[in-house]
């Protein structure tokens, strides 16, 4: 496997194009409506999305049946917003989103990435890998929910949260002359003012998580590392990758965003 040599689409018009760049957005119908907004107006061609996106359980369904599916109403009306917009979204996974319901759902292509409306919204699964006019992205969601004990296991969380051997490697493997842009949900180091858990054992699943991340920044090189997760705006650095940390929703719109210039892969 190799980093494909043409564009994926959706994606940014134009090797020039600005691309917003969002956090955790936890299915929150109105932030990613204001999101396509403040796209348009900030110049942007579409939005990429680090996790925590929104992939859960259509509810009416899990409540009357006991069975759990996916929402497709909600991606369909996302879908329309966006295209509606002359945008199109591309999302990663992280810990809060119902990673075996939209595998078993939507097929991915050859480089990781699983088309979820034609042409307008997509999923960049772990490991995905694809191009951007010369730009080398890769994806790499995941991490671990330390509220996971107050939560129902296949309901509201999922095992497969965590970032894998095999998600790292595939990442790698796709990736053999490196990245430029590498997006993640999690941080390869603690981000600035967030301490350790107490409990031993999340606190050893947190670290294995940054571990993950840091394995494939030193693997991959890319210069640009966004992320979600932490729900803070923060800026830093790991060996020479820039590290650029978005906040979420709840904190909307202070940090939630920012934007990519895919010609300078500066982050403003």
């Amino acid at each position: 496997m190799s980093v494909p040599t043409i564009d994926e689409v959706p994606g940014p018009p134009a090797r020039d194009s600005r691309l917003l760049v969002a956090g955790d957005t936890h299915g929150n119908g109105w932030w990613l409506r204001t999101l396509a907004d403040l796209a348009v107006k900030l110049g942007c061609g579409g939005v990429v999305q680090l996790g925590d996106f929104g992939f859960w359980p259509d509810q009416r369904i899990l409540r009357a049946t006991g069975y759990a599916t996916v929402d497709n109403r909600w991606l369909d009306e996302l879908a329309d917003i966006y295209r509606a917009a002359g945008l199109w979204l591309r999302v990663i996974d992280g810990n809060h989103d119902a990673h075996p319901l939209i595998r078993n759902a939507y097929a991915a292509n050859d480089n990781g990435v699983r088309p979820l409306r034609d042409d307008v919204l997509d999923w960049a699964d772990r490991g995905a890998v694809w191009s951007w006019h010369g730009v080398r992205f890769g994806a790499l969601g995941g991490a671990v929910s330390i509220a996971r004990a107050a939560r129902v296991e296949n309901e509201s969380w999922w095992p497969t949260e965590t970032i894998s051997d095999d998600d790292v490697e595939t990442l790698i493997e796709r990736a053999p002359d490196g990245l430029d842009v590498l997006l993640a949900h999690d941080a390869p180091i603690l981000p600035p003012g967030i301490r350790t858990l107490a409990d031993p054992i999340l606190r050893a699943a947190c670290n294995d998580s940054n571990q993950q991340v840091a394995r494939a920044v030193r693997a991959t090189r890319p210069k640009v590392l966004l992320h979600g997760h932490y729900h803070r705006r923060y800026r830093a650095s790991y060996l020479e990758t820039e590290i650029e940390g978005i906040a979420s929703d709840i904190e909307a719109p202070n940090g939630a965003f920012a934007v990519l210039d895919l010609a300078t892969l500066l982050v403003s």
